[in-house]
């Protein structure tokens, strides 16, 4: 029996498959007697530094700042030296520090704080405060040093939103330029990144902007990206080796990491997305990139490495879970990152400390990427995205099938025999709305890879339901009142108003068009008396625009119609009229009149004459069809022209 299993096993083939690989712990530290803040966060952020030939972690806590000799890691992990914070205690919710020479920089976003400057020389044995002021910081979210300008930034403080110092002298800042100012009117920046003085900031609702901060009393914009895919809290962000790219994150449930073209600042746009392939409110929080890898610290899912060798088609190849708590739509979990020069990888953990990693060793690319991590697909259209092959499948060749697919997409390859590295374009279209997946595995007889990519098929929105002027309504006024329904998320999408006269070649007959807010509107200008027009709403969304069932309405006439000949004034009525129309004159006319009746082109319909010395003239209309017609008064000297609906 035995022999039998090993023939039929020699006989099937063996896949090795590629997957994220969970990274390997070195050490955990936390300390139970450190008092939580408001979000239950005892830690803040992590950093590290190198200090006599030694790497140093270094945790902030409500505290202070506590610092990790991490030269030994088989021993057990606990602080080599501490700093207390100016202030300590629970109402201390965010710590940073950052590190220049060998001194560590520490500030707080809470209570009579300031910026602390920490000798590290004495390290691993201690460390010392040289400096503790709150001349140019008292509070402020977040720093960042500039260390080959020997600057520090600050940003999201009390009386600033983005502060300058000179650190020449690394023990005693110089102040260098604060805005907001009259000239710089900065909004609040949340975070940001400086390399050879161009400061990339973090602006939070405002987007993303950079600048260059060479001259800091003279600040240059280089470039805004205020509208981009996934867009969310602008929340921090780190500039790629080659300068290239900007690796963004959004402080925001649901949205992913971005990689941001950064080459032309006048035109910056995000390139691909990742994400931790968690729960749907999953956020991340801080990333730090190194050797073609982009570490990332996850709110609730710990530690997330990306191999992002290749921008356009980042994959995922390692992870950490340091929160054991449920995933909820809230703030918990790993905070920041930092990567030390071994490729030993640092996370702060809010509620549970501070965390050491091995180097992560990067698994075989005998995978698929695509890059997106999500699409949104229309109901009978196509949508086309990307996907890379594995570089580390065989070259015999690798095959590419979607049979795992949600049944309700259709789902096409530009190839399904492929080769290492090749781009594939992948084409879906939704066949009912709602969420389905795209499974893509790839196989080249030894190795098996797979790629799950999430599609939300969606439709043309709901047509708007028209109210008012309700179809076929009569004697609506001459500059009517408009109103309609939506439905659900149609309410918020965008909206025109169109008017025609004739509803067989509506878009060829409009006579206004107009984009709209809310659900309804008064027409602007008037329309002409009594005449029918035919409206109707026309919704945009992602998938085309959706436009209403048209409704029709006839504008009023006035009911008499007074003007004047010669000086003397008239009448026509009844109008609208069915059997017969009276010409009435408020004095007998002097001269003879002559009465013509047009339709509504011009043509000649019928006459009459209006004797001198007449008052009033009665015209017999039963014969004319239905219609506007326009009735011509004229004598030798003067004509008046008014307009008749003759309806039976």
């Amino acid at each position: 029996m035995k022999n039998c299993i090993l023939a039929l096993l020699l006989c099937m083939p063996l896949f090795a498959i590629s997957q994220p690989r969970e990274a390997t712990l070195i050490g955990h530290w936390s300390d139970e007697s450190i008092p939580q803040a408001f979000f239950a966060n005892p830690y803040h952020d992590v950093w590290g530094a190198v200090v006599n030939d030694k790497e140093i972690g270094i945790q902030t806590s409500t505290l202070g700042i506590h610092f990790f000799d991490l030269s030994n890691t088989e021993s057990v992990l606990e602080p080599v030296a501490f700093a207390p914070a100016t202030v300590q205690g629970n109402t201390i919710g965010h710590r940073d520090v950052k590190t220049y020479l060998h001194y560590a920089y520490a500030v707080a976003d809470e209570g009579a704080s300031t910026l602390q400057i920490i000798d590290m020389s004495g390290l691993p044995e201690s460390v010392e405060i040289v400096y503790e002021s709150n001349e140019f910081i008292r509070t402020t979210h977040n720093i960042f040093i500039d260390e080959d300008n020997a600057r520090l930034y600050a940003v999201g403080g009390n009386g600033f939103n983005l502060l300058i110092l000179s650190l020449d002298n690394p023990e005693q800042p110089e102040l260098l330029a604060s805005y907001p100012s009259v000239d710089v009117p900065l909004p609040y920046i949340h975070d940001l990144y400086v390399r050879d003085n161009i400061a990339y900031l973090n602006a939070g609702q405002a987007g993303f902007i950079v600048m260059d901060m060479s001259d800091p009393t003279n600040p240059e914009l280089l470039g805004t990206m205020t509208e981009y895919i996934e867009q969310g809290y602008n929340h921090s962000g780190w500039l790629s080796d080659d300068g290239q790219y900007y690796y963004l994150t959004d402080e925001t449930h649901g949205r992913d990491i971005k990689i941001v073209d950064v080459s032309d600042l006048s035109n910056m746009h995000v390139i691909s997305t990742m994400n931790a392939n968690s729960f749907p409110g999953q956020i991340p929080h801080n990333v730090y990139p190194k050797d073609g890898l982009l570490f990332t610290s996850y709110y609730y899912d710990g530690l997330q490495v990306y191999d992002v060798s290749n921008p356009e088609f980042p994959r995922r190849v390692a992870y950490y879970d340091t929160y054991d708590g449920p995933d909820i739509e809230f703030f918990a979990g790993a905070w920041g990152i930092f990567v030390l020069p071994s490729g030993r990888a640092l996370i702060s953990d809010m509620n549970n400390g501070f965390y050491i990693f091995e180097a992560i060793e990067v698994p075989p690319y005998t995978s698929v990427t695509a890059n997106v991590t999500d699409v949104n697909a229309c109901i009978g259209a196509a949508t086309e995205f990307s996907i890379e092959v594995g570089t580390d499948f065989l070259s015999s060749g690798v095959t590419l099938s979607t049979e795992g697919s949600s049944g309700t997409l259709s789902v096409e390859l530009s190839q399904v025999d492929a080769s290492p590295g090749d781009i594939v374009t992948v084409s879906v279209t939704g066949l009912e709305s709602g969420d389905a997946s795209i499974v893509i595995d790839a196989a080249d007889g030894v190795n098996e890879g797979q790629a799950v990519i999430n599609v939300h098929v969606i439709g043309l929105a709901e047509p708007a339901a028209l109210q008012a002027p309700s179809d076929g309504r009569e004697n609506v006024s001459l500059t009517p009142f408009f109103f309609w329904t939506g439905v659900g998320s149609t309410v918020s999408l965008p909206k025109r108003l169109q008017i025609s006269t004739d509803a067989n070649d509506f878009e060829g007959a409009i006579v206004y068009e107009s984009a709209v807010s809310g659900n309804s509107l008064t027409l602007p200008q008037e329309l002409e008396e009594g005449t029918t027009y035919f409206w109707r709403i026309v919704i945009s969304g992602e998938c085309g625009d959706s436009p209403s069932e048209i409704s029709s309405f006839t504008t009023e006439t006035t009911v008499s119609t007074k003007s004047e000949v010669d000086g003397n004034t008239f009448s026509l009525y009844p109008n609208p009229a069915a059997t017969e129309v009276w010409l009435s004159f408020g004095q007998p006319i002097e001269k003879e009149l002559q009465v013509e009746w047009l339709s509504a082109s011009g043509q000649r319909i019928k006459t009459g004459r209006m004797n001198a010395q007449a008052q009033e003239l009665r015209m017999d209309i039963s014969n004319l069809p239905d219609g506007l017609y326009v009735v011509r008064l004229a004598t030798k000297e003067n004509t008046a022209s008014r307009r008749v609906l003759v309806k039976h």
